[in-house]
């Protein structure tokens, strides 16, 4: 007989999969839920009723914090390829391969496979590190990274782990003990859309290119990094190009995106992550620097290129950061917090959110995206950003129209409390 495990409560489940990975008796399996999330259940003919789950979950039991990080810095890898093929400024894939090069390390990340599910996996070469690189906008499946990781490091081998805050939760109470040759890597997160709703696009695209989609890419930059698009192929060529696409959908108007901007899709603990605070759990903390200004010359072509956020949260992760092949710029926690509005607040769960999934329960597909995931009309400003090119006439422009949106939002505030 099989049985929803109560490990914690299903609104506070992060999916972190410790428990999954602590059970020697193949007594947890973790089954996608109604929203398309994975949780854990219990066969009960082989729990053997230890409590180790409930032990390592981190929704029960405290996740030892760093203290405010020791430096903030914004930069981005001197590797011009490296940059381009990550979803920022490639900072991830400079710490990884600093880490293989000089350290023989395993480095666990997320890749997407053949099915186009978001899996964990190890690799151990620079050959096999662009499958880690690039981000991937759905929960991944951790399987069983924890225990390869501990093999690992009671190897005596140098371990880098990257996730989401609440995945490295998980690993470090996994663990149960401090290992000085682990090193951690978390994200600042908006937070894990739907693996259905992501199931449902795919076959969507699909089925406007005629073909299975068997290629995803969640942060094209063919036009532009500050303005990320989706991208999708329905087959493979060798060497093709990681920058053309059959199908490439603008984040104001591509379905997946604006489902995922308008948070109706997240998992419920999101809305309540307790990992959304300038205290981390990871030694590096990385995002993206939104909302860059160029400093000098050897910033031309940020807007193509990308500019990672790089947190250094503890003494172990800053006696290294000058060693990786990184061009960075120090910079303050509270710079990185007006970058970052989910370094320190979840994003809050819509009021829609339950008429949502009643309608998605009960309607098609098609008829979704037209009533919940309709395109997001431009603002003057942002659509002279996202179709010129940069420019001297482009940077007037865009100031001419933001003061002026400005100044309208002010006086329709003004207008609303004179009614009042």
């Amino acid at each position: 007989m099989i049985e929803r495990i109560h490990i914690c409560s299903d609104i506070r489940c992060t999916g972190c999969a410790a428990c999954f990975n602590i059970c020697r008796h193949k007594a947890i399996s973790l089954i996608s839920d109604d929203e398309g999330f994975l949780r854990p259940q219990i066969n009960s003919e082989r729990c053997i009723n230890c409590g180790l789950c409930q032990k390592v979950c981190p929704e029960n039991n405290f996740v030892k914090r760093n203290e405010q990080p020791l430096a903030v810095y914004s930069g981005w890898s001197k590797d011009e390829q490296i940059r381009l093929n990550s979803a920022s400024g490639g900072a991830f894939a400079e710490i990884a391969r600093f880490f293989i090069e000089h350290y023989n390390a395993a480095v666990f990340g997320v890749t997407m496979n053949k099915n186009l599910d978001a899996v964990h996996i190890c690799v151990e070469s620079l050959k096999e590190l662009p499958k880690l690189q690039g981000s991937k906008y759905i929960q991944s499946k951790i399987s069983d990274a924890y225990r390869q990781a501990e093999k690992f490091l009671r190897e005596n081998r140098y371990v880098l782990f990257s996730g989401t805050s609440c995945q490295i939760a998980g690993l470090k109470n996994y663990l149960r003990k401090d290992y000085s040759r682990l090193y951690t890597i978390d994200l600042i997160c908006h937070g894990v859309p739907s693996k259905r709703v992501f199931d449902d696009y795919i076959k969507y695209i699909g089925k406007s290119l005629n073909h299975p989609v068997y290629d995803i890419r969640f942060r094209c930059k063919k036009d532009s990094w500050i303005f990320f698009n989706m991208a999708a192929n329905s087959y493979f060529e060798k060497g093709f190009s990681k920058l053309k696409y059959e199908y490439e959908g603008a984040y104001f108007k591509d379905p997946f995106i604006r489902a995922f901007l308008r948070d109706n899709i997240l998992r419920p603990s999101c809305y309540q992550c307790q990992y959304t605070s300038v205290n981390r759990v990871a030694d590096y903390t990385l995002a993206d620097w939104w909302g860059y200004r160029k400093i000098n010359k050897i910033d031309k072509g940020f807007e193509q290129k990308g500019v990672s956020l790089v947190l250094c949260n503890n003494f172990k992760g800053q006696s290294i950061i000058n060693k990786f092949n990184l061009e960075l710029r120090e910079r303050t926690i509270e710079e990185a917090i007006k970058t970052n509005s989910s370094l320190i607040n979840p994003f809050k769960m819509p009021v829609e959110r339950v008429i949502f999934w009643q309608d998605y329960n009960n309607m098609p597909f098609e008829e979704i995206v037209k009533k919940w995931f309709s395109p997001e009309k431009l603002s003057p400003s942002l659509y002279v950003l996202y179709t010129m090119k940069p420019s001297l006439f482009r940077r007037v422009l865009y100031k001419i129209f933001f003061i002026y949106e400005k100044f309208s939002r002010m006086a329709h505030v003004n207008i609303i409390k004179i009614k009042a």
